[in-house]
């Protein structure tokens, strides 16, 4: 599948062996990329000042100037300091791989390069840094624009203005086709069809009881400057944290929340790696994401106003969270996001339930979507797709013993798939009463 690089991208492709720019080069060019070369970490330095790429991808064994000096070179130059660099290194070690998060590095590729995870990090690292370069454009005009409005009125009045812009994303000002908070009033609102994402850390409380105060907060905010960029270069934005939760929303609709969502659950490994080099405990968090109309606007009081999305369909998207804490699974979504995909086959993903919303008579169909699975995890649930979803089928038809045969029939010896025993659990309790209640979200 491509990788969709945007138009145009530069990227700089730092090695000491000709033919390993060859490659990259060979790879990047048919992708629309301008690829430049520099054979020596001194030689990246200067083209980085010269020509300011998007993205640099570094070798790390080098004469002279290596990858990692050069990187936290890169890190140190306030006009470079935003390039991501992606390693490219026959290094594995995880010992390798700390040194380079601490010099500065982004990213890793490992040698022989694999043409489509090349594209694919290229692709959602040039969508972030231009993310990111119009962000400050923004904030740079807001910034000028504000001066210009409080100008004669002193510096404490002009330094409020622009703390109080960071608290309203540019993008829901967009919504309400506001152009600077200066124009947002209470009770200014706007129907959308959005999508709406929760996010939210496994068994956070019993995590949060270990840790100090100060620890937790830098813990957060750690864990939330991951995750933030996702929804960003996926074009949704944030609406409101809620400790360690996340709502986001995308005013584009289903498929740039999922893409966000499973790219979120993909780095968690990652930021899971780091946390135990730390000696920290790893997380786990789940997600779920709606599709529906929403009323986007300002609320509170003169005093105090907050931007928010208010609707059923935000409800629905919180409980939806929360049904990944009883499935035991990592994301969960609703018939109307898949429903909305270009092309659903493009996931993994098999019916789970049939559930009663609160407030509504309509029962919501809901899926998980198990892409960011272990690799094993994610071949068993492929393999048994057809089976699980006819024993869900049985369920819900009230053939109760049968559906417990087939469930029965897709155990696995240890490793067991928790929505497997919750539906042999509900099954059994049927068996016995004659019948089963919706579970209601």
């Amino acid at each position: 599948m491509p990788a969709d690089i945007p138009a145009q991208v530069r990227v700089l492709a730092v090695d000491d062996e000709e033919a390993n720019l060859a490659v990259l080069s060979a790879i990047l060019r048919p992708e629309g990329c301008k690829v430049m070369t520099a054979r020596s970490g001194q030689e990246c330095l200067e083209m980085v000042a010269q020509s300011a790429p998007d993205i640099v991808l570094m070798d790390v064994q080098m004469p002279g100037m290596n990858g990692y000096e050069a990187t936290s070179a890169l890190r140190s130059d306030p006009a470079a300091a935003a390039i991501p660099v992606v390693l490219v290194t026959g290094l594995t070690t995880a010992e390798d791989r700390a040194r380079g998060l601490r010099a500065g590095a982004v990213d890793f590729l490992t040698k022989p390069v694999d043409p489509a995870e090349l594209s694919g990090k290229v692709a959602s690292l040039a969508r972030l840094k231009r993310y990111n370069d119009e962000m400050k454009r923004r904030t740079d005009e807001l910034s000028q624009q504000l001066a210009r409005q409080v100008a004669g009125a002193g510096s404490e009045l002009k330094s409020a203005l622009e703390a109080f812009a960071r608290f309203v994303p540019q993008e829901f000002l967009a919504v309400l086709g506001k152009s600077s908070v200066l124009g947002v009033n209470l009770g200014d609102n706007v129907k959308r069809e959005i999508a709406i994402l929760f996010s939210d850390i496994r068994s956070f409380t019993t995590l949060s009881e270990k840790m100090s105060p100060e620890e937790n907060f830098r813990f957060l905010n750690a864990y939330l400057g991951r995750m933030n960029p996702y929804v960003w270069e996926n074009g949704g934005f944030i609406d409101k944290y809620m400790g360690d939760a996340i709502m986001a929303i995308f005013p584009q609709g289903a498929e740039p929340a999922l893409q966000a969502a499973l790219a979120m659950l993909t780095h968690i490994p990652v930021y899971n790696e780091q946390r135990a080099r730390f000696g920290y405990v790893p997380i786990r968090i789940g997600i779920g994401v709606h599709r529906g109309e929403a009323m986007l606007g300002v609320i509170g009081h003169p005093r105090f106003l907050q931007g928010t999305a208010i609707s059923d369909a935000v409800n629905l998207s919180s409980r939806l969270q929360d049904l990944t804490k009883i499935y035991g699974v990592a994301l969960v979504i609703s018939s109307q996001v898949l429903s909305d995909l270009h092309d659903p086959n493009r996931y993994d993903y098999r019916f789970l339930d049939k559930l009663t919303v609160r407030g509504k008579a309509e029962a919501v169909s809901v899926y998980e979507v198990f892409d960011a699975d272990p690799a094993d995890q994610r071949e068993y649930k492929r393999s048994t797709r057809s089976e699980f979803e006819k024993a869900v089928y049985d369920f819900h038809t009230g053939r109760f013993s049968q559906a417990l045969q087939r469930f029965d029939a897709l155990r696995r010896e240890g490793d067991p798939d928790a929505t497997i025993e919750i539906y042999r659990s509900r099954c059994s309790r049927a068996l016995k009463v004659g019948s089963f209640d919706d579970l209601a979200v």
